[in-house]
């Protein structure tokens, strides 16, 4: 009994010290991104979507332990190409960059990784064949949104009893960014393929916000009169501008073939009450919390997933109840 009691408290000891062990070395393997100083060098909160995204990433970073310092600005490249050289020169851990404008940063991204900065890159998507001065890059295919917004107009059409034909315009994002111009870009080329008696009659830039639209789409109802069936806008915040012109305009919105973007909380309500046929869902949270995983698990040693779409499903008052809320 005394000889078995001996062996056993060896044992058990044993079996302690490999649990500690086992549970500094899982602690070890997190502590470099545990409070690790990131920068992300992101687009503005006036634009809903990017205030949520900017949240979702605190909010990320903040589970993570990670000092993430969130910089700004208003849409414009050379004044976030400035941010990136601040960013440089503090010398972070780390960098996220959602590039306002893809090809005008390209040699700031160059600039980071010559710094021997660790990057990953969010949302807006540079040209590929620069993909060497980056980690990982995660965000929409705005070109298949696109495509898939085409597709919803015609079933608009056909849904509303619109018919086969008949003059639309686009309310689109903000001039040189990726997502105004590939999701212009895919509608375009899908609609001509499925539906070309369906004319693209005008388009102008929103610029993500719901005033700038409602301005815009004010003078094309103006112009193009009652003859107008159909938006396709690039936010449904901006669609709520349009519905605004349209009512002004004299014309109810639930007749017209509406399309929108984001699932936002906005296109969820014109969704629900009818006056927006359908929308397709882009989570800012995802889009927020992607790029934190991703420095993470850079900073970490872990296996990165270089390219990460986030879903896009398209969304209809049938299963808007599939929105992922925002908040």
């Amino acid at each position: 009994m005394t000889q078995r009691t001996r062996a056993w408290v060896p044992l058990r000891t044993f079996f302690t010290l490999a649990a500690v062990l086992a549970l500094g070395f899982n602690q070890a393997a997190h502590a470099a991104s545990a409070g690790a100083r990131v920068v992300l060098l992101s687009a503005p909160d006036v634009c809903g979507y990017c205030a949520t995204y900017n949240n979702a990433a605190r909010a990320a970073a903040s589970e993570r332990g990670i000092r993430l310092e969130v910089v700004t600005n208003k849409f414009d490249a050379a004044q976030q190409a400035a941010q990136v050289d601040q960013a440089i020169a503090s010398k972070p851990d780390a960098i996220i960059l959602w590039p306002v404008d893809e090809n005008a940063l390209v040699p700031s991204i160059r600039k980071i990784k010559a710094a021997g900065i660790p990057l990953v890159v969010s949302d807006g998507r540079p040209d590929f064949k620069h993909e060497s001065n980056w980690l990982a890059w995660s965000g929409p295919d705005d070109l298949a949104q696109g495509r898939l917004a085409a597709r919803l107009m015609v079933e608009a059409f056909r849904e509303r009893g619109l018919g086969e034909s008949g003059d639309i315009f686009t309310i689109t994002g903000a001039p040189g960014t990726s997502p105004a111009i590939l999701r212009k870009r895919g509608f375009e080329e899908e609609l001509a393929k499925l539906a070309p008696n369906i004319r693209i009659v005008a388009s102008q830039p929103g610029n993500w916000d719901q005033g700038v639209a409602a301005e815009a789409a004010a003078g094309l109802f103006t112009r193009y009169g009652k003859t107008i069936k159909g938006v396709f806008a690039h936010e449904d915040a901006m669609m709520a501008g349009v519905v605004t012109a349209a009512e002004r305009a004299g014309l109810n919105p639930g007749k017209l073939a509406l399309v929108g973007f984001g699932c936002e909380p906005v296109g969820v309500q014109m969704l629900k009450n009818g006056t927006m046929h359908s929308t397709i869902e882009q989570s800012p949270l995802l889009d927020g919390r992607y790029p934190v995983e991703n420095i993470a698990n850079v900073l970490d040693k872990k296996p990165v997933e270089r390219v990460r779409i986030l879903p896009s499903p398209a969304i209809t008052r049938a299963n808007v109840s599939s929105c992922t809320p925002w908040q």
